[in-house]
């Protein structure tokens, strides 16, 4: 996965040798450590000098997006685990509603 830790730096009016510098390593260091498979270690410091989850410093794709919930509708609650299931939903209210 791809990380996004130079997009959230720049949002927070950071660079990357600032983070370096507060992690006590070279900006050279850092993207090397970041780079490739960096360790949890690494990214739980970067995070936090950040100011984020750990979870948020990776790059999501479409793939990646899920739905999940619960919906409820007249007392009948339906786990949705996809967009079809919600679809599906909509589509047993909807038949309900013209009966």
């Amino acid at each position: 996965m791809e990380l996004r830790v130079v997009e959230i730096a720049h949002s927070k009016g950071m660079t990357m040798a600032d983070i370096a510098k507060q992690i006590g390593i070279s900006r050279v260091n850092l993207s090397n450590s970041l780079n490739g498979n960096p360790t949890l270690s690494r990214l739980t410091e970067v995070a936090k000098i950040l100011g984020v989850e750990v979870a948020e410093l990776f790059k999501t794709t479409p793939a990646e997006k899920r739905v999940s919930g619960y919906l409820e509708y007249e007392g009948r609650i339906v786990k949705v685990d996809s967009l079809d299931a919600v679809k599906q939903f909509i589509a047993d209210v909807e038949a309900v509603s013209e009966s």
